[in-house]
């Protein structure tokens, strides 16, 4: 009998990019391409390694996040431009669909500014990403929890 011949499968990046972009969408997130100063994507790249994350997209998500709990989108009010306003760069980022909205809802209330801009807007109100302590419950499925 004869051999069977098996053949390799290459994997090229693109196909794992591929594969990566498709898992983010089935879990319903949203690649946004954003225009931020300078001088914003180092304040993201140094709070990505002061919180020791993987990515920009955990960087964003975490920025957001942390605004949604603590304010709502008409508190967040854009700041005036950085000096560096005309020195832009590009990012890509995926992030959950809710926090996209958020991003939306803020460049919206602020007279249709880009979402780079209402990005550098939340990064003016939160200031670091450690999470706010959360109270737990006191009362469990209507019973007290005794101590």
């Amino acid at each position: 009998m004869g051999k069977r011949v098996v053949q390799k499968r290459v994997v090229t990046p693109a196909a794992c990019m591929r594969r990566k972009r498709q898992a983010l969408y089935d879990a319903d997130f949203v690649q946004s391409k954003l225009q931020i100063p300078v001088s914003f994507g180092d304040r993201l790249k140094d709070l990505k390694a002061a919180h020791k994350m993987r990515g920009l997209d955990n960087v964003v998500s975490a920025m957001i996040r942390k605004a949604m709990a603590d304010y709502s989108s008409d508190d967040l009010v854009a700041p005036p431009p950085p000096e560096d306003h005309k020195n832009l760069k590009q990012i890509a980022i995926h992030i959950p669909r809710e926090h996209h909205a958020f991003l939306e809802a803020v460049a919206h209330r602020n007279r249709g500014i880009s979402l780079g801009t209402a990005l550098e807007t939340i990064g003016a109100y939160v200031k670091d990403l450690t999470p706010a302590p959360v109270q737990l419950s006191l009362i469990e499925e209507g019973k007290a929890v005794s101590g």
